[in-house]
């Protein structure tokens, strides 16, 4: 009997190697697998810890940077109202001076530069800030996943971030001189008493922004930001050195001056907006029903009478004295929020926080200095 095995087994015998040669290449096969498996499992797992744990950072991260925003916007804004203070012209004019054409000019100067520090130092102040905290919000990334030792320190944040506070001060102080220059040379000819439309207001910041574009003498605001946040500071730390150099190549971007200038123009859109809603206002019956009843139709808000059995008028073909447009612009800058009512600045700062070029900018710094 075992003969008879033996002899089969001799029989056989290759096509046992060749069967025992398949069975052990497909089980060797079956745990390289199994283990290439795992290990592409682990790395999934790994890096979808690290893609969560970044996303996270990065939410805290913008959630601090819309804060400080909002936090230093108020500043800026203030700062803005006080070095242009209408509240004195305004008391003056209220004792009937002798000097009152004078002062209705300087008025008229004083609150369109207003209008126009504030659109362009918030647009400003809004892409410095993002771009300082999302740079270091990369940097305190990388720290957190490198093991040889912190890159940027607490002192260190400190000095740099500290950097937008000369903005605050001196920065709107020559942006107020610059944008002041271009404001007279609009503003300054068009007469107290002329009847201007809501399409004149439009081109007078449409006006204002472009001779700011082409300043050849002090530079246009937006591609010089770099001058409002490190020009007025003396930088001797080699770390801090290599931070601002780092900032200012972001700053100089095609991707950054283009933001800015979007949000700049948007800015004066919404000006405008606000702008048109006071020419509403003047004009549109307010009686309960908001109606006015004439000979032969009825007028609602939007639509305006400018003659019985004339057809109605869109607003942008209204006119208004001048003078007499002065105070309601001042009051739209500076009226009382605690009646419900919000201001220019306030409406600025929500729309530059909310905007998605913005978020979009920051994300691509964060994602950028938080992989170097």
């Amino acid at each position: 009997m075992f003969s008879t095995v033996r002899n089969f087994l001799h029989r056989h015998r290759r096509k046992f190697f060749v069967t025992g040669a398949v069975f052990g290449t497909v089980y060797l096969l079956m745990s390289y697998a199994q283990k290439k498996l795992r290990e592409w499992q682990e790395k999934e797992a790994k890096k979808f810890f690290e893609m969560t744990r970044k996303k996270q950072h990065f939410e805290s991260t913008e959630r601090t940077c819309n804060q400080t925003i909002l936090s230093l916007s108020k500043i800026v804004s203030e700062s803005i109202l006080g070095i242009l203070n209408t509240e004195e012209i305004v008391q003056k004019l209220k004792d009937n001076p002798e000097n009152k054409l004078l002062l209705w000019e300087q008025m008229k100067v004083m609150i369109f530069t207003r209008i126009c520090v504030l659109v362009y130092a918030l647009s400003i102040l809004q892409v410095t800030l993002r771009v300082q905290l999302n740079i270091v919000g990369g940097y305190l990334y990388r720290d957190s996943v490198d093991e040889q030792g912190p890159q940027i320190s607490s002192e260190l944040q400190a000095k740099y971030l500290s950097l937008c506070h000369h903005f605050v001060g001196q920065g709107v102080e020559d942006l107020v001189k610059q944008i002041e220059k271009a404001v007279k040379r609009v503003v300054e000819p068009i007469s107290l008493k002329k009847k201007i439309t809501l399409q004149e207001v439009e081109q007078m910041f449409w006006s204002i922004q472009t001779i700011l574009c082409t300043d050849t003498t002090d530079g246009d605001p937006v591609k010089k930001m770099v001058h409002y946040l490190v020009q007025h500071t003396e930088i001797t730390d080699a770390k801090l050195d290599t931070l601002v150099k780092e900032t200012m190549d972001v700053l100089e971007s095609d991707e950054v001056t283009s933001v800015t200038m979007s949000s700049v123009t948007r800015c004066f859109s919404t000006v405008v907006d606000e702008v048109a809603n006071l020419f509403v206002e003047k004009f549109v019956p307010t009686n309960k029903n908001h109606l006015e009843v004439a000979e032969d139709h009825v007028i609602t808000n939007g639509a305006l009478k400018l003659g019985a059995g004339r057809d109605f008028v869109d607003v942008n073909k209204v006119e208004i004295h001048f003078v007499k447009l002065l105070p309601a612009i001042n009051e739209l800058i500076t009226k009382n929020t605690s009646k419900g009512k919000s201001n220019i600045p306030d409406i600025l700062t929500q729309q530059l926080t909310l905007n998605d070029k913005m978020k979009l900018l920051g994300a691509n710094i964060y994602e950028v200095f938080s992989n170097e």
